[in-house]
């Protein structure tokens, strides 16, 4: 019975951390809420349950819980869907791995059992259960991965910055061994430097050690349990053979003679095996540690123990010995230092992989909004003057506070690129289609649906194309890389978000608009120079964005998105 109630404990547990992403909703139900004296009654009538009845009761309102949460992570789906697509599409995954697992179904039948007292077979559809819900958990909990890859890369950052300095000072001891500086203090210096390098390797350790630790006490298990079988079973067939001697003694004594020779002969050849295996254990066992090590920590290890072997070269003024040791320990430490920047490397990959799928769902969402407004501002400007009413102000106006609706979302995505700060282009070919669809708000709440009201809409939708296919490209271009295995050709440990060429492509897309808005508002020109006062304006406007696009150019060639 104790068991029982330690699964339904973790299994409750399970669903807590899941619940925790709804806790808010539930507080504005009330459901949980009750009236005192029902707390009574509940606690009074439980006191006469049987102890299974017991558990199918609080089974029952763990499922009730889990029904109300798949609700509510649909509502939270529906809600985020505008705001934040990324984490709409995850709570939906979540949701629908819960209907595929039928987790639901799986629950209310654990109440029966529970109910029908069958606690075995109950047990053994917990252990299941409980794998699908802690599945479940790391899905909804993987949303906060962005937060932990800024912290990984903060965390390796500082170890290359304190390598750095070690592999300085490393330098600096090496420059004065060879000068002939005074080998005390310099073996002093070199006894300090090697302690702070083993420091700067038992930080990492502890840093990602809960890790390396468990898979170290996993693999040791297992070793020892092999270990311990081997060893069981040598013990069995010594005892074996030990009856078979005893049984021998029954015949002659020349017999008794030659079997308890070769029952000798067995026991140390079992000894001899035993001991080859014990050492293959261990040699296991130490691989195991090997491969579980931080590559880098194993580095900064060995270049411990090499300026150890100079420090000591130094107290016996070896001067040449020790130089040697140290060109060994900075050997090592820039092996360390290459290893810390690829593993920074890949996790900015990862940063920038999860980065660019967010950006296309945004901008794939404005896309079709966009579409919506251009297709209601043309059905509005066909219809003639004469015959437009109120209401075709207000259908105008309609459509402008749905262009609003897409600014705050471009706003939102040009917040991630400024966050991000190593693209250039891609933030100001973001900043004209917000001007743009600015104006476009400006005009639909005046009701000018007209030809330059659906010209700026057509550039924006060209834009959120050309911005899509980018992005799409840029992904393509990420997973092509790292199958391949090579790092972003001219950037070094923290590639930007998008490549120099693809930077490049957006300035020819941004002058490519304005070569053709500059084409179209000729057209509309009468004689050699405008006159209309808004045509100027937008004139006006469109020289401004060709001192833009030249600033993004130069700073492009200065390499501020490095």
């Amino acid at each position: 019975m104790r068991t029982d109630v330690r699964f339904t404990i973790v299994f409750g547990a399970a669903l807590a951390a899941l619940l925790c992403l709804s806790t808010a909703l539930f507080a504005q139900t009330g459901e949980e809420a009750a009236r005192p004296e029902q707390d009574g009654d509940k606690a009074a009538s439980e006191e006469e349950l049987s102890p299974a009845e017991k558990l199918a009761l609080h089974e029952r309102r763990i499922a009730d819980q889990f029904k109300r949460l798949e609700g509510v992570l649909l509502r939270m789906a529906e809600l985020s869907a505008g705001s934040d697509p990324r984490r709409a599409a995850l709570l939906k995954r979540a949701v629908a791995q819960s209907k595929d697992k039928l987790i639901a179904v799986r629950l209310e039948q654990l109440v029966e059992l529970l109910g029908k007292d069958q606690l075995s077979q109950a047990l053994e559809s917990q252990s299941d259960l409980d794998l699908d819900l802690n599945a479940l958990l790391e899905l909804l909990m993987s949303e906060d991965r962005s937060k932990n890859l800024e912290k990984e890369q903060e965390r390796i950052r500082q170890y290359i910055k304190d390598l750095n300095r070690i592999i300085k000072q490393e330098k600096d001891i090496q420059g004065r061994t060879i000068g002939g500086d005074n080998n005390k203090r310099l073996a002093e210096e070199q006894g300090k430097l090697a302690d702070k390098t083993g420091d700067l390797a038992e930080k990492m350790k502890a840093d990602g050690g809960s890790k390396s630790e468990s898979g170290e006490q996993k693999g040791g298990k297992g070793k020892d349990k092999d270990g311990k079988q081997d060893g069981k079973e040598g013990k069995d067939k010594s005892e074996s053979e030990g009856q078979e001697g005893q049984e021998g003694q029954e015949g002659t004594e020349g017999q008794q003679g030659q079997q308890g020779q070769q029952g000798q002969q067995g026991q140390q050849g079992q000894q001899g095996q035993q001991g080859e295996q014990g050492q293959q254990g261990q040699q296991g066992q130490q691989g195991q540690q090997d491969q579980s090590q931080n590559p880098a920590e194993k580095r900064l290890q060995a270049a411990k123990d090499k300026m150890k072997e100079a420090e000591k070269k130094l107290e016996e003024a070896q001067r040449e010995g020790a130089a040697e040791k140290q060109e060994e320990a900075l050997r090592e430490l820039e092996k360390a230092k290459a290893e810390l920047e690829e593993i920074l490397r890949q996790l900015r990959e990862e940063q920038i992989a999860r980065l660019l799928a967010m950006l296309e769902a945004r901008f794939r969402k404005m896309l079709q909004m966009q579409q919506e407004v251009y297709v209601g501002t043309l059905r509005l400007d066909s219809v003639p003057a004469a015959q437009r009413t109120h209401n075709h102000e207000i259908e105008s106006s309609r459509l402008s506070g749905k262009e609003s609706q897409i600014v705050v979302e471009v706003d939102k995505a040009l917040l991630l690129l400024r966050e991000d700060g190593t693209a250039v282009a891609f933030p100001e070919a973001i900043e004209q289609m917000r001007d743009d669809m600015r104006q476009v708000v400006h005009r639909l709440s005046r009701a000018a649906v007209g030809k330059i009201t659906q010209g700026i809409e057509e550039d924006i939708l060209e834009a959120l194309k050309d911005m899509v296919e980018a992005l799409k490209k840029a992904q393509k271009d990420l997973e092509d890389r790292k199958q391949q295995g090579r790092p972003q050709a001219g950037q070094g440990q923290d590639p930007p978000l998008v490549d120099l060429l693809a930077e490049i492509r957006m300035i020819r897309a941004l002058q490519m608009r304005v070569n053709k808005r500059t084409d179209r508002y000729s057209k509309m020109i009468e004689g050699e120079q405008a006159d209309d006062p808004e045509l100027v304006e937008a004139l006006q406007r469109l020289a401004e964005r060709e001192e833009r696009i030249y600033r993004v150019t130069r700073d492009l060639g200065l390499g501020k998105n490095q």
